[in-house]
Formats: structure tokens, sequence, C-alpha cells
């Protein structure tokens, strides 16, 4: 069996997790990437340098990897990549290649920001209030149920990239000018304490198979660099209550806040996550997860917490010279 990973970038764990998995079973890793420069591709038992996901070359290359390869499935690690392949699923289909992602219309509703926070209060899922207008923010102003600060980030942003917090009227409307060719969306600053979770859904039976919750200590360049591993019912009911509401598919990233006592999420990637190392480290292999997906085979549902807490999690620096 044989999977590819696309938009390898930087995540040399993920690659080195799925290669130790498959080549147990006679397996091979292939990583693209549109930088040669790409560290985690080196780490794959192949690797190709692909265009841009938005050159016009960019699904057919893609093709032709897997067919080179013989490729049994595709995982991305980027959002903005998985909405095209989602798009173009048929062609995948039609030689023998499954993608390892959520139906295309949870893909949607995940990368814009606005449209996760419209659909998963639709279904009574707590989750952080957002507004594209100051002037629905305002309201809630007036009347004292929200104050600053306040976070603006891009409505279809990724990698926590142009995210900033303003702290009074003059600020929000000065940064809202400044970007006004860019759509930016408006949230209460919810953030007492942030979590991650890591889930894998059942490609087959769509159950909850399995999840991680993180507390995140420090961020780096959108990612988690230092976490703790906890036990929280509040926050495992929410993504039971999650799961069983949605349609989502193979691993997933969310993002939660604390506020008040209460638990709110603040963003969904389905994908794995920056952080996902941690849970595999602790025993949560979704690679596992997502090979009996592949070979048909159903894995158990969730029943419990399967790893250890206060596990702690602190990346570093390493490097690869190639000549």
């Amino acid at each position: 069996m044989n999977v590819l990973i696309t938009s390898a970038g930087r995540r040399v764990k993920v690659i080195q997790y799925f290669r130790q998995t498959l080549n147990e079973i006679g397996g091979k890793v292939i990583a693209t990437d549109c930088d040669k420069n790409a560290p985690a591709i080196y780490f794959a038992d192949e690797n190709e340098i692909t265009p841009r996901i938005n050159d016009e070359g960019y699904l057919s290359s893609i093709i032709t990897v897997c067919k080179k390869y013989n490729v049994d499935a595709v995982v991305s690690l980027i959002d903005p990549e998985l909405e095209i392949l989602a798009k173009n699923k048929k062609q995948f289909d039609m030689i023998g290649v499954k993608l390892i992602l959520s139906p295309l219309n949870m893909i949607q509703y995940s990368f814009d920001k606005q449209e996760t926070y419209n659909y998963l209060s639709k279904l009574g899922i707590p989750c952080v209030p957002t507004f594209s207008k100051i002037s629905d923010i305002d309201l809630y102003l007036d009347k004292k149920e929200y104050s600053f600060p306040l976070v603006v980030k891009p409505r279809k942003g990724s990698a926590s990239i142009g995210i900033e917090k303003v702290n009074n009227k003059e600020e929000l409307n000065i940064l809202i000018e400044k970007n006004n060719d860019i759509q930016l969306i408006i949230q209460p600053y919810y953030k007492k304490r942030e979590f991650g979770i890591d889930v894998y859904i059942d490609m087959i039976t769509g159950e909850l198979v399995d999840l991680f919750i993180k507390e995140k200590i420090r961020m780096r360049s959108g990612e988690t660099d230092k976490s703790i591993a906890i036990h929280n019912n509040k926050i495992e009911s929410l993504v039971k209550e999650f799961v069983m509401k949605t349609n989502f598919r193979g691993p997933i990233d969310i993002d939660c806040f604390e506020y008040k006592g209460k638990y709110y999420i603040s963003e969904v990637n389905p994908r794995f996550g920056g952080g996902y190392p941690h849970a595999y480290e602790a025993g949560c292999n979704f690679v596992t997860y997502i090979l009996n997906n592949l070979k048909g085979q159903e894995n158990k549902s969730y029943t419990t917490f399967t790893y250890k807490s206060n596990s702690i999690m602190r990346k570093y620096d390493n490097l690869l010279v190639l000549d």
C-alpha cells in the first residue's frame, strides 16, 4: 500500500509516522511539495516537486504522481488544498485512489471562518461568536455583551496569518480600513485558555474513533510549539456532540477556548494538525486508523481516553543538509 502526502512542507514527523507504519507492510510514502527545499519530502521513500496549488497544471501533476507510484490514497497537510482535491474526487476515483478527507461541504464550512460559526451555531454547538461587519459587533458592544479586546483575522486564513488583537474602536476601524481588500471577521477575545483536539472519525462509519486533548502552552507560526496532554470531560463531550451532529471524516484538528468556565470551538481544520505529533507519541495512532479504513476495515468506536494525561510536548529545531 502506497500513500501520497501532498504539500508536506516542514511536517517531517507526519512523514516519518506514515513511513514507519507503511514500510512494515511493504508500502511506501511519497511526498510532494512545490518547494524543492521543503525538508519533509526528503524523509519520504520517494518525492516529487509539483506546481503550486493555484497553478493550472497542479491537479494533473498530482494525478501523474499517483499513477507513477501506484498510489492508493492521498493525504493533504494544508487547508487551501483540501477543497481542490475534494472538488476533483471523481478524477481520483477513476484511477482507484482514495482521498483521506471530509466531504466537500464540510471542508468549505471549515475554511470560511464565518461559515464555520454559522454552521456550528445552527447545530447548537458552542463556538466563538463571529461577525463580518463592524456594525454587527457594535450592537453587542453597546449592550455591554462584549467588550474590547477583540480579535480580527482573515475570513479565509490559515496558519494564524494576519490575526490581530485590537483594544479599542479606533484600532478596529484603522485595521478594517487598512485591510479593505481582504475579507475579515471579528470575534470577542474568548481565550483564557486554549486547547487543541486531535480527532479521528472513521472514514467508513462516521463514528468517533479517537481523540487527544492538549492545552497549548506556546504557539509558533500558527502551530503548537509546546503543549500538555489533559483529560477534560467537558471538552470530550463537546467533541462527541460535534462528531454526532456534523459529517466530518478522517483526521480533524479542532481549536477550542475556555471562557468563563465554558468551552467554545474556535476553528475546525479537517486535516492533521500541527500539534498532532504529541497525540501520536501518546499512543493515538491515526496512521493505523487510516490504513484500516483503506483496507475496508471499520475502526472501533471511541469509548474513553486512551492516553495518559500530563505528558508535555516540546518542539525543537533540527536540520537536514543535502548535497
